[in-house]
């Protein structure tokens, strides 16, 4: 095929063999058996002239096609075998804020290991090789895995400057039912990481109002730390996702964190228990321990 479709490209079967490094008579010999296979002519052989036949003029460009195809797939193979890739989980919003400006540096440190991320409130199956490492936010009860604390994960009440100035200041937890209130869904775990409900019990405040107070939901972290920068409500937010926001003055703390008295929760780092793992997998986990301290400061 190559032989055809190099004399077919040249029409020539002395320049074919030039590109192929083979005699004219091995391209002539193998361009026969091809013909004889399929019993058709694919060149009119003259004595100073070499030319398509009709089937040879429709075959030449789709075998031309195919050939490249095949050596951008042979690339394709042979790059994917020799990269190192890691399937990493872990919540969107956290994916989104801390996550990845950290691997843009572990990505120079080790350019060879390349990272899939699947950014996800749902809790992915490690046990069952879905992922290789996993980032969870809660109280770190998970039996079936290998656990260990990434980070501190402290979570403020928050709100905008603007919206504080204009609906006044909030001095206990239980005035907080007053005023518009932005609900994170989390879908993986809604059970075991921050809500209202749970704040406002630790707080000694009853929730039985808390469905008729007014609210807005939204689907991510993200967008409730988005809506409160707009001024729309009060969210309750991780602070390793809201430290930027707390930094720059967008978002204050409405409480002071001791005064809410509320569950502990943190960052853990997660692997199937007993998984063989690489030695990619044990850098990347180090790597994240290593530096998830420092990177809150």
């Amino acid at each position: 095929m190559r032989a055809f479709e190099a004399a077919a490209r040249h029409s020539s079967f002395k320049l074919a063999a030039d590109e192929l490094n083979v005699t004219p008579a091995a391209i002539s010999q193998q361009v026969r058996s091809l013909e004889g296979f399929y019993d058709v002519k694919l060149f009119v052989r003259q004595t100073r002239a070499l030319e398509l036949t009709r089937i040879g003029k429709l075959a030449a460009p789709l075998m031309s096609e195919a050939l490249d195809n095949f050596a951008e797939a042979c690339f394709v193979i042979k790059n994917d075998i020799q990269r190192d890739w890691l399937t990493l989980t872990a919540p969107f919003t956290f994916s989104m804020k801390w996550l990845m400006p950290q691997l843009e540096r572990f990505n120079e440190e080790y350019p060879q290991i390349e990272i899939r991320i699947n950014a996800t409130d749902d809790l992915i199956d490690l046990a069952h090789g879905e992922a290789d490492i996993g980032i969870r936010y809660g109280d770190g009860n998970y039996p079936d895995l290998d656990v260990q604390k990434l980070m501190d994960g402290a979570y403020h009440v928050v709100a905008s400057p603007d919206f504080l100035q204009k609906h006044g200041g909030l001095k206990r937890p239980a005035e907080l039912l007053n005023h518009t209130l932005l609900h994170t869904d989390w879908r993986g775990s809604p059970d075991f990481v921050p809500n209202w409900e749970m704040l406002l019990k630790s707080a000694g405040v009853p929730v039985s109002d808390l469905a008729a107070s007014k609210a807005h939901k939204f689907s991510n972290e993200m967008m409730s730390i988005d809506a409160a920068v707009t001024g729309l409500g009060i969210a309750l937010v991780s602070h390793a996702n809201v430290k930027d926001e707390l930094k720059s003055g967008r978002l204050v703390k409405v409480f002071e964190d001791s005064a809410l008295n509320a569950k502990k929760f943190d960052y853990y780092i997660v692997r199937a228990k007993d998984a063989a793992g690489s030695k990619s997998a044990a850098i990347l986990h180090s790597w994240l321990c290593e530096h998830a301290t420092n990177s809150l400061e």
